[in-house]
């Protein structure tokens, strides 16, 4: 049983926290460059560069918050007394997570009226895509703090993250070795926007659905399972 008076506890400390953290703020301001860029020029319609400026916003605001929120507990030592507290892993998970997801769709709806992004007509479908891809960058955010020891190393291990994950699609342009570009047609960001354009174009968007949720499936189980483990080491 999830309980929410525990759960907000943990999202109200961490919203503490971050209020008081500079280079939190500020790396979560950084998405709006990329879309005041990508608006000067011209990019304002449903195509890959629209996907790119919300998918870096994610990787942004929510891998990389979510990752230095959690590398910061580490680091001041209370990450251990949270997971060895009488909250379960539904509340721990969620609870750590909130904060960043809101946060996330504050600055993707932002970043779309900045850069003047025209949206497609199905704008529920979307939404619903970009909901799954927000599931898998927390995850993913939770996977690189718990794995990481400092701050400092979540910037790091995330740099490999926001370039494949992130901008995979626009490699992806640029590479010409075929085994390369037919693993990048699997990653996340090439799924949405595979997603935008057939639903622009009205084709079926079912199969990139299903791969994005496996996607965020396999990476919430990912956190799960080394949640319990630094749970119980």
């Amino acid at each position: 049983m999830i309980s929410v008076k525990r759960v907000q506890a943990v999202v109200t400390k961490d919203y503490k926290d971050l209020m008081k953290n500079s280079y939190m703020l500020s790396t979560a301001l950084m998405p709006l460059l990329f879309a005041y860029i990508f608006s000067r020029e011209g990019a304002a319609d449903v195509s890959s560069m629209m996907v790119l400026c919300l998918t870096l916003t994610m990787v942004i605001v929510g891998s990389f918050i979510q990752a230095a929120m959690i590398a910061e507990e580490k680091e001041k030592n209370t990450l251990r007394g949270l997971l060895l507290s009488p909250l379960n892993i539904g509340e721990i998970f969620i609870g750590k997570s909130v904060l960043s997801a809101a946060l996330t769709v504050i600055m993707v709806a932002v970043v779309i009226m900045i850069g003047g992004f025209s949206l497609p007509d199905q704008m529920g479908i979307f939404a619903a895509a970009l909901f799954i891809s927000l599931i898998f960058f927390i995850a993913v955010g939770t996977i690189l703090g718990l794995i990481s020891r400092t701050v400092m190393e979540t910037s790091v291990a995330g740099l490999p993250v926001m370039l494949i994950l992130g901008m995979g699609s626009l490699f992806r342009s640029v590479v010409n070795v075929e085994w390369i570009t037919s693993v990048f047609e699997y990653i996340p960001d090439y799924q949405l926007t595979e997603i935008a354009e057939h639903l622009s174009t009205g084709e079926s968007v079912t199969q990139n659905f299903i791969i994005l949720s496996v996607w965020a499936v396999a990476s919430v189980i990912v956190a799960v399972v080394i949640f319990k483990k630094r749970r119980f080491d």
